[in-house]
């Protein structure tokens, strides 16, 4: 019966550690385990007044090449120094969390974006951020500055196939099932993306906002809420491609991030460029007031 007990415990924590979103209760049992590396991405400000204890403070600008119109990343040998620097390890559990602002939110996912790009797949994003965790654990914060113990020992593995550019896009247009993350008035026309010179959307895709699948308190909707949004109404197919966009490759991530790894579409893809790109080229095509 004990050894039963034991394989069911490790069984769970597998099941928590595979999972893209980590609940308080369970990030509370990874605080003992070396293993864990708990990442703030506030701004140092926010991050020195409090965080969770143990948590390191990542800034997110080092990962972003300097004057980057589109957000690129950094370079592979930059990248490897700074997720080395955070103490990431191969054997590493990284659990992320924001201060439930919507730049705090898109830090996370662009951060868990950035790791699974650069190969490290076990990283989850704390459901609700740094408010639930506040709710459920009020004395477990810190207002010390944490540093990693030593430098991390993980080795990139690029994985090529997250990203896609606007000739790849064009020719899958068609063939894929391509989403919008931004807000809908965005979408829809009646507002303008920053630094675009067009307005609408990307001919043929959908408009799926990263932040309507979230409740108020920025807790991840429930699975079967989520399942109603992308298969019944998208009909998402588990080996179809799905290609994201937004504003640029922040406004994406999070959507790309839910539909990765939380629902498991392991066949979803980023438009990196996003608008900042297609709107600014009058030869692709774009569509105004009219939901695909």
């Amino acid at each position: 019966m004990k050894y039963i007990l034991i394989l069911s415990l490790g069984f769970l924590s597998l099941l928590a550690s595979s999972s893209g979103f980590i609940s308080p209760s369970q990030l509370k049992n990874y605080l003992t385990d070396n293993k864990t590396v708990i990442i703030d991405v506030a701004n140092y400000k926010i991050y020195k007044s409090a965080h969770i204890k143990g948590a390191i403070n990542a800034n997110i600008t080092d990962f972003i090449k300097k004057d980057s119109l589109y957000s690129q990343l950094n370079t592979n040998t930059i990248l490897q120094n700074e997720i080395n620097s955070l103490g990431i390890n191969s054997d590493s559990k990284v659990i992320i969390y924001a201060h439930n602002t919507k730049e705090g939110i898109l830090n996370s996912s662009f951060l868990a974006l950035v790791l699974i790009y650069a190969g490290f797949e076990n990283v989850s994003i704390l459901d609700g951020g740094y408010l639930s965790w506040v709710f459920e654990n009020e004395l477990l914060v810190s207002s010390l500055k944490e540093q990693s113990k030593e430098d991390g020992n993980f080795i990139l593995n690029i994985n090529k196939n997250l990203f896609l550019d606007a000739k790849e896009l064009k020719i899958n247009l068609h063939s894929s099932t391509v989403l919008d993350a931004r807000p809908p008035e965005l979408y829809y026309g009646i507002s303008r993306s920053k630094k675009t010179k067009r307005v609408g959307h990307i001919t043929y895709a959908k408009s799926s906002y990263y932040m309507h699948k979230f409740l108020t308190d920025t807790t991840l909707r429930k699975k079967e809420e989520l399942n109603e949004i992308y298969i019944n109404g998208y009909e998402i197919k588990k080996n179809k491609e799905i290609i994201v966009y937004g504003d640029d490759i922040f406004s994406a991530s999070m959507e790309w991030f839910i539909l990765y790894k939380e629902m498991g579409f392991k066949n979803t893809k980023i438009y990196y460029k996003s608008l900042k790109e297609w709107a600014n080229d009058s030869a692709l095509p774009m569509t105004r007031f009219k939901w695909e």
